[in-house]
């Protein structure tokens, strides 16, 4: 295991990449060598962003540019469709971790299997996803979860592991501050157009769909699940909160499925007490998916509110902490902030 490894950014000026020049920033473990861009190269990243002026980071270059001699790790921070053209060109050798949609569904068709190319990498959940191998971890390659998907699969997965939960009836609301869309120029993401209104899109056809129900079809015995999603976006810059509506196991209770969550499955996923209900200002900043179980009125269903900074726990932080696993360092290397409020 090396004590420092280095990194490159590929995507440095877009809201994740910046989010990861934030978070690597308190890294003690992983220095960064390159940022790259594909538009803005030969430029000083504090240009774009003068709150960055304090620290000497690299000058942004092109892909070309890169020497891989010098780097462990590349984080992908690009549009869908462009992560599969670029690894064709990343040595083997290196270590990458995609933030986009290129790979996800791809990884999840062979799970715990030693000759598949990409990981998921769910990392609250990681143990399920790879061999127990830690000098292993993960391989070369992982494809980051989505921001939604992180929300939901995180909680999940383990109650359907355990048999708390049934694979039926699966319902989720969702509701994503609106950097979630990144900075694409689109009319429907001006400030007029989301402020003091909520709108929901893409209704039973968002991306994140097909793989949250690839993902729990898995840890279904291989039996396909399907689940009923709305996404929403919501006038704030960041955060998600999702609704989970869930039928228990017969036998079970909700007590059964709080006791489960007593003990701790990762640093970063975390149930609240007694009645406390999370909120989007709970998480803003850290790598926390900070969730909750309620009684729903109606007979042996459960309620699961879930909320995760989509920049952090939804993209850059996990996917640091993805790093930290891959390379044996502690998983809240580089992670431990407070929420910042208000």
């Amino acid at each position: 295991m090396k004590f420092r490894i280095n990194v490159a950014i590929f995507g440095a000026t877009g809201y994740t990449g910046l989010e990861l020049i934030r978070l690597l920033n308190f890294h003690k473990k992983a220095e960064i060598k390159y940022l790259i861009s594909t538009s803005n190269y030969g430029k000083n990243i504090s240009e774009l962003y003068p709150g960055l002026n304090s620290v000497n980071y690299p000058k942004l270059i092109k892909f070309k540019e890169v020497n891989w001699k010098n780097i462990d790790v590349i984080f992908l921070c690009l549009p869908s469709g462009e992560s599969k053209r670029i690894v064709k060109k990343i040595p083997k050798s290196i270590v990458i971790i995609d933030l986009s949609n290129d790979f996800r569904v791809n990884s999840l068709s062979s799970l715990k299997s030693s000759d598949s190319t990409w990981k998921y990498g769910l990392a609250d959940n990681w143990q399920n996803f790879l061999e127990l191998d830690k000098e292993h971890a993960y391989g070369t390659k992982i494809s980051n979860p989505g921001c939604y998907a992180t929300s939901i699969l995180s909680p999940l997965i383990p109650l359907l592991l355990n048999k708390l939960i049934q694979s039926s009836d699966i319902i989720i609301d969702s509701k994503s501050g609106i950097s979630g869309a990144g900075k694409q120029n689109l009319a429907e993401n001006l400030f007029s157009e989301i402020s003091n209104s909520i709108r929901p899109y893409k209704i039973a056809k968002h991306k994140h769909i097909q793989e949250i129900e690839a993902c729990l079809s898995k840890f279904n015995n291989h039996k396909k699940l399907t689940i009923s999603f709305t996404p929403q976006v919501i006038p704030i810059n960041r955060g998600i909160l999702s609704n989970i509506y869930l039928k228990l196991e017969k036998g079970k209770t909700i007590n059964d499925v709080k006791r489960y969550f007593q003990k701790e499955i990762s640093p970063f996923l975390k149930i609240l007490k007694s009645n406390q209900i999370p909120s989007i200002n709970d998480v803003v900043g850290t790598n926390y998916c900070l969730f909750n179980v309620f009684q729903d009125r109606i007979k042996k269903r459960i309620i699961i509110i879930s909320v995760v900074d989509n920049l952090v726990k939804g993209a850059a932080g996990q996917a640091i902490q993805n790093m930290n696993i891959k390379y044996g360092f502690d998983q809240e290397e580089g992670l431990i902030f407070n929420p910042v409020f208000p």
